[in-house]
């Protein structure tokens, strides 16, 4: 026990740890810019945005050094899944990409920061993880999280049209060719008015995947606060109606699918209209700069899963970095798992 108090006397000598009202926002946006990890969900935006939707509490811890230079930053929110009465099991803490640090001592001490307080506010904490060494691995099981597996895919973006359509899978290429005599157009755009379209159509798959989804001031909230053209919608136009729609941040060299809502008519659908949805996104992306297209989560290891396989069929290397899961409380962390399988079969996510 003394040889652990001087290991932590020690760290706190070096660093200190600190919460976002205590950081430059500008300090703050280009530590996030200049570290290789760093995503458009470690910015002060992001924070700003989980901050301003109610369904959300957000919060943002730094480690410092003696010069007050960042050198950690861990970032998330907390939230209720089902609110009323048993609001309290379903409090959960997720950090939507992992911590981002300059060295093993900043991390370690931020972990244990953060954990001192989720384990009163959340059932559980998740980090789902963008990246994976050894290092941090073995720092995240130093404090008793536990991992699993669960794949994403991240796209190279190539320079050209030409060479994207030689990576595409044959099955996507006929769903492509199919969907290009019905006329279909894709554009990107930005204005406000164009969330009413897409949450319609969001709440409608979702509904079919009896999945929750964030309201409404939240996807207000992230065009409302943006300030550098971070978060746009992609939509796919049927006779001039909106069908599809994908919103979507692009930061540094990245574009991250976030959130697709899609007209689930199966006559639409049999057109292949997705498939040429995607192909033509990525198509923007070669045309503006974008280097990678993350798919954001493509199921977990050992389950079949046709969303998986229809996304790696554009190219795209299939990656499990996985997820970091504490649970604070076992006993409210398994009834809560009871219960929301008990609520989506009720239809009432």
């Amino acid at each position: 026990m003394a040889n652990i108090r001087v290991v932590s006397v020690q760290l706190m000598a070096k660093y200190r740890i600190v919460t976002a009202d205590e950081v430059s926002r500008q300090e703050w946006q280009c530590y996030v810019d200049r570290h290789e990890n760093g995503t458009v969900f470690h910015t002060p935006y992001m924070y700003d945005v989980f901050s301003a939707s109610a369904e959300y509490q957000a919060y943002a811890f730094f480690t410092l050094d003696g010069n007050g230079k960042i050198c950690g930053l861990l970032t998330g929110f907390y939230q209720t899944v089902k609110p009323g009465l048993f609001a309290f099991l379903s409090k959960r803490s997720v950090m939507l990409q992992a911590p981002i640090f300059d060295d093993s001592e900043a991390l370690k001490l931020l972990l244990a920061y953060y954990l001192s307080y989720a384990k009163r506010k959340a059932v559980y904490s998740e980090i789902r993880n963008h990246y994976l060494d050894n290092q941090y691995r073995q720092l995240c099981i130093s404090q008793v999280f536990k991992w699993e597996g669960h794949y994403n895919i991240v796209k190279n973006i190539p320079d050209a049209s030409e060479i994207l359509w030689k990576e595409i899978g044959r099955k996507r290429k006929d769903g492509i060719n199919k969907a290009k005599k019905f006329g279909f157009e894709v554009c990107a755009n930005t204005d406000m008015s164009a969330i009413d379209t897409f949450y319609k159509l969001l709440k409608l798959k979702y509904l079919e995947l009896k999945l929750p989804i964030p309201g409404k001031l939240f996807f207000e909230n992230c065009l409302r606060l943006d300030t550098q053209s971070s978060c746009m919608f992609f939509e796919l136009k049927d006779a001039s109606m909106v069908r599809v729609s994908l919103f979507a941040f692009v930061y540094g060299g990245t574009l991250h699918a976030f959130y697709i809502g899609t007209d689930q008519d199966q006559e639409f659908l049999r057109k292949r209209p997705v498939d040429f949805f995607y192909y033509e996104v990525m198509r923007w992306c070669v045309t503006n700069s974008v280097t990678h297209f993350d798919w954001m989560g493509a199921g977990k290891p050992g389950k079949e899963y046709g969303v998986r396989d229809f996304k790696l069929q554009y190219g795209g290397d299939l990656v499990d970095y996985g997820r970091f899961i504490r649970v604070h409380s076992s006993l409210k962390y398994g009834i809560a798992k009871i219960g929301f399988k008990i609520l989506q079969r009720m239809g009432k996510v």
